[in-house]
């Protein structure tokens, strides 16, 4: 099994090394095809020249052939070996060839000349002739059969070839280094994600930083949302087993003083109380099928049970159920308006949203406050308010009221866990509405929850 690291070294070594393989095979094609047309035309500069000189010398008597010599090796460059001169009657005037000198260079020159053999040189043999186009001598230049074969040619490609390789190695050595680097700090991100995978397996908090690696970044919030669905889910289920196995006490109790009683013999089992009895027990039945489907894990805790009910009853049995907890904390807890109002949506969802803020409100206002409850009806869409005069939120914090397990600076001394505003956000959205929260530090906090009337 490969690491993510070693694929990523392997593939950066492998981009390397073959960029810079394909760029030396390009260089030196386009290098090779350029230098071979220099020699060429070098080698056509240096025949035209040595044939202009030879048919001075030939039609001069006088020239010293010391100093003819002479003039003659400056053209022994590559590819030319060796140059002789005839006269008219074949007589050799001239003679000159290349001497192997014992330089670094030149000894490995010598040693690939040795190594070509004859095989690769040839005879190029010019005629000479005066103006009036009669012979006057021959020239016999013995050069390497193609000039691709010569011997700066080739050391040009051996050079080439060389570098290539040092290229090569440089880039290796670069790349691994590099690699090395950049993987170390992806491999450390994907192993901080894998631990993060594995603590929310087991159910543990853990904090880890944010990778700068947008694809791996993604995978982590996309773990923290998981981590805070996982808790929500939980907590729900908690909450909804909970009621459900209160709600089996009623059954079970009913069934269990009529028992006792007819143990006691102070009751006895006509039709009536079989009838009694047996509605209790399809009672329970309904309750623990129900509890089975509902605590299943492929199930939709959060279906949206639309119904049709009046707003004004609902607030007004919230702010009932609530009355005795704010009045021991001596807050006034106000509904502001008594208009009825039908509507459709889920009375649960949104009845859950409005208890959470009112939660909220009570825990951040002081003694003698007072937290104001108000709707109205406006076109198609419903606009409820909670407002109170208590402590107030930071505005840097009033972004992050509605994640999940977030708790505020003035939470401190309080219970929760920081998720009643989340619910209370996600029902909204759930019912198709928007919640929006203002506020200033000491003065108060206001809710606005907007739905529309039917959905």
């Amino acid at each position: 099994m490969v690491s993510v690291r070693q694929q990523w070294l392997g593939v950066l070594i492998f981009i390397a090394v073959l960029s810079v393989a394909v760029n030396a095979l390009v260089l030196s094609a386009l290098i090779n095809r350029y230098f071979v047309e220099y020699t060429t035309k070098n080698y056509e500069a240096h025949v035209e020249q040595i044939t202009t000189y030879s048919k001075r010398i030939l039609e001069e008597s006088n020239t010293n052939r010391t100093q003819m010599a002479m003039d003659m090796e400056t053209h022994l460059s590559d590819p030319i070996t060796s140059i002789k001169l005839y006269d008219a009657q074949g007589g050799l005037l001239i003679d000159v060839a290349r001497e192997l000198r014992l330089g670094p260079d030149m000894m490995r020159e010598g040693m690939m000349s040795r190594m070509m053999g004859s095989f690769f040189e040839e005879m190029d043999y010019i005629e000479i002739e005066d103006d009036l186009g009669m012979k006057i001598g021959q020239l016999n230049i013995l050069r390497y059969s193609s000039l691709e074969n010569s011997m700066a040619t080739r050391m040009f490609r051996v050079a080439l070839f060389t570098n290539s390789l040092i290229s090569i190695g440089l880039v290796l050595i670069l790349s691994v280094v590099i690699g090395l680097i950049v993987s170390k700090k992806m491999s450390r991100d994907l192993t901080d994600t894998s631990v993060l995978a594995q603590k929310i397996d087991i159910g543990e908090d853990l904090e880890i930083q944010s990778s700068k690696v947008m694809e791996i970044r993604i995978i982590q919030e996309r773990l923290e949302a998981l981590r805070s669905k996982l808790k929500l889910k939980q907590r729900s289920r908690k909450n909804l087993t909970d009621a459900l196995l209160h709600q089996t006490r009623t059954p079970l109790t009913i069934l269990k003083s009529h028992f006792e009683g007819y143990e006691d013999g102070l009751i006895h089992f006509s039709k009536d109380e079989l009838k009694t009895c047996e509605n209790q027990i399809e009672d329970l039945t309904a309750i623990i099928e129900n509890m089975s489907g509902m605590i299943d894990a492929d199930q939709d805790m959060d279906k949206v049970r639309v119904e049709e009910f009046d707003l004004h009853t609902m607030l007004t049995r919230i702010v009932k159920g609530l009355s005795v907890q704010f009045e021991r904390k001596a807050i006034a807890l106000i509904l502001n308006n008594h208009r009825k109002i039908k509507m459709k949506t889920d009375p649960y969802m949104l009845s859950q949203a409005i208890y959470n803020i009112l939660t909220n409100a009570y825990k951040y206002t002081n003694a003698k406050g007072q937290v104001i409850l108000d709707y109205q009806e406006k076109e198609e869409s419903i606009n409820i308010t909670i407002k109170d005069d208590g402590m107030g939120i930071e505005k840097e914090e009033l972004s992050y009221i509605f994640n999940a397990y977030y708790r505020g600076s003035n939470a401190k001394g309080t219970q929760g866990e920081g998720i009643g505003l989340h619910v209370v956000n996600e029902n909204i959205k759930g019912i198709e509405g928007t919640v929006a929260v203002t506020s200033i530090l000491g003065e108060g906090t206001e809710f606005d929850i907007w739905i529309p009337k039917e959905i």
